[in-house]
This record gives C-alpha cells, structure tokens and sequence, in this order.
C-alpha cells in the first residue's frame, strides 16, 4: 500500500471512531440509573451501534479520500439522506431502528473527514501546489487533480521536450536584458503552462514538458505553440521527444515533481548545439520526419550526442505561409549548405552571405564567417 493510501485510510478510521464514540453516548447515556433527562427511542441499541460504525466508516472513507471538497460535501449530504430514507424505509418493511445515533456518527464523520482534508497532508490540492506550485497553470492543475499522479512511483513516460534559451545578453544592456528574461517568464507562465509543465526556469533558460501527466498533445499543436514563441519572444528553442523518469523527487530543496533521462540531457546539449548558430527552433532529423505536413526545415549542422551522429535542422515556418521569394531562399540554403560541407567555400560564402544581407539570418551569417574564414585557410569558426 503506497503511503498517501494508507494515510487516507489511516485518517478515515481515526474519524469514524472518534464519531462512533462521540455518538454512542446518546443511546447508552439515558439508560444509567438515575438518569431523568430526554430519552431517546431506541428498539436495538447494538443494531443502532452497528449501524453507526458502517456509516461513520463509509461517510469518513468518502470524504477523505474524495479529491474535489464540493463532491465531499455532495457524497456526505447524500449518504445522511440515504441514511435517513433507509431507516425510515426499514421501519415501514418491520425493522424499526432510531435514527439519533447513525445519522449523528455519520454527521460527525463527515465532520473530522473536511477538517483532516484541510491539512497539508489531506488535501491533495495543497500537496499538487507543493509539488507543481506556479509551474503549472490552474486550469491544468484543476483538471488533473482527481488523478492518481501523485500516489504513483516513478515511472517512464514519454514526453515531448522544449528547451528554450533565452536570447543571448550583452555587457552594455544588461539591465534591460534582466527585465526581457522576466518578461519572457512570466510570459511562459501565461502562454505555455495551460498546455505544458514548467519543469526548469532560471537566467539561461527553461524547459518546458508537453504529456507529463498522460495527455498526449498534437504533434502539430505543440510545433505550433514553440514557433509562435520564438517569434514573439526569440532565442532559441530546441524540442524533442523521448522517455523520461518521471515522478516526486526528494530534492535538498525538498519534494517536487520532476524528471531525469537521457531525453532532457539530449535536448539540453540540442538547444546549446543551435543556440551556436543563431537558430530559433531546431529538432532532429528523425523528428523532421515526422512533422506534419506543411511544416519545413532546413539542415543546420552535424552532431554527436553519447556516441550517436545525426543532423540537426531548424523550423523555419509552414510553406503556405512563404512568399515566392522565401521558397526560394529554402531552396538556395539547401545548395549553400551543400557547397560549405563540400568545402566548395566560395560558393557557400556567396550564398550564405547574399540570405544574410537579404534578410535578418543569423544563421546565414554564421555560416557566411565560417566560410570566409575557411577559404582564408583559417579554421572554422
């Protein structure tokens, strides 16, 4: 039995029988000698003793356990009704029993089952904030919340990754590079966490989960979300998708909801990889392959990543959104980037360094550097 369970029922007892013995006294009280007080009707004190420890038992178990306080109170009126109709229901069949004791232990039930839920350790709403907190939007943590995520161990999940790096910062604008980081924060916050988990978010950078807890989002939908970023936002964002452990870690900082894999490593080293050329969005050859249809890439460099070589290729928008003039570019960089890794450098010069001049292309002027200073005799740079 996994240790929120057994608190669950841990504390459904503790409830249930404090009730029981706080309403038993009604019926056995009147029957001490000398007692002149108000006498209730009772037909079978022991049916009536064990009637109340069933309802305390069941009203307890259903409050505490229930996730959401509105059904809490909706399943804790509706058993004192049921229970109610039920006796009544019995009497008129021949199987009179008072009502007093029953009802009272499951009132009182119901009672220290909303108080324990409002502790730390019954309410599974202040245990998701303390694992999550901002790191996920309300409508998502309300939408969740009824599920078991946070009972289950570790476990493997496939996920899509975002690692975003925030635009490179300069020496004299510091100040105003400081105020563009939060900025995009909090903007991340607002616009990525209804679909996404903000797993990481410092100075450099963030990471950002899409599926964590089950939900599998559109291949397309999350292209879309992390392209509509960087335009609005820049720097440079690198998505994969991969297994990842995920589940509550016991940090120094204490628990949180987090993940480790060889996917966050993957895409950690991918985003560092592109934000060397300038690029915005990047993914893998073998993601490429799977974007859906009108998305377009263009090869962007060779690397190696744990002994495996692959090639890296950048978004740069959906075909029915380019001009004449931009599907051509597309075409052009494939034959530059062509001429650079044949070491043709003349002509990868001139091509990279006519996109540069024709448009805002970081990248194209990376790649116009490093063929110039190749054919200087240089080194790549």
């Amino acid at each position: 039995m996994n240790r929120p369970l057994a608190l669950h029922l841990k504390a459904a007892l503790l409830c249930s029988l404090a009730a029981v013995a706080l309403s038993l006294p009604l019926l056995w009280v009147p029957l001490v000698a000398g007692w002149s007080g108000w006498v209730p009707t009772s037909t079978s004190p022991r049916a009536e003793a064990v009637l109340a420890v069933l309802a305390a038992l069941w009203v307890a178990w259903c409050v505490v356990d229930i996730p959401r306080r509105d059904l809490k109170i909706l399943i804790w009126v509706a058993s004192l009704w049921l229970l109610l109709s039920g006796i009544w229901l019995a009497g008129l069949y021949g199987w009179p029993s008072g009502m007093l004791v029953p009802t009272t232990a499951a009132a009182l039930a119901g009672v220290g089952g909303l108080i324990f839920s409002f502790t730390p350790y019954g309410s599974r709403r202040l245990r998701w904030e303390k694992l999550v907190g901002p790191r996920v939007s309300r409508s998502v943590l309300k939408d969740r919340i009824d599920e078991q995520h946070l009972e289950e161990k570790p476990q493997e999940k496939f996920v899509y990754i975002a690692e975003v790096i925030w635009p490179s910062d300069s020496d004299e604008d510091r100040e105003s590079w400081e105020t563009m980081t939060l900025q995009a924060s909090e903007a991340a916050r607002q616009f990525l966490l209804g679909r996404g988990f903000l797993e990481r978010c410092d100075a450099e950078g963030m990471r950002v989960v899409f599926g964590c807890w089950g939900e599998d989002p559109e291949h397309d939908e999350v292209v879309q979300m992390l392209w509509q970023w960087v335009g609005r936002h820049g720097g440079t964002v690198a998505l994969s998708k991969g297994s990842c452990l995920v589940g509550v870690g016991h940090l120094p900082t204490g628990p949180r909801w987090t993940m480790r894999g060889r996917a966050v490593r993957r895409t950690a080293r991918l985003a560092a990889t592109a934000r060397g050329y300038g690029a915005k969005l990047v993914v893998e050859e073998a993601m490429a392959k799977t974007l859906p249809a009108g998305w377009v890439t263009r090869p962007l460099s060779w690397w190696d990543f744990e002994g495996e070589r692959s090639l890296v290729r950048e978004v740069v928008g959906r075909s029915e959104d380019f001009s004449p003039a931009e599907a051509e570019r597309v075409r052009r960089w494939e034959r530059a980037w062509e001429a650079f890794w044949q070491a043709d450098w003349e002509t990868a010069e001139s091509l990279f360094l006519g996109m540069a001049k024709e448009s805002d292309d970081a990248v194209a002027r990376i790649f116009a550097l490093r063929s110039s200073s190749a054919r200087r005799g240089g080194r790549l740079v």
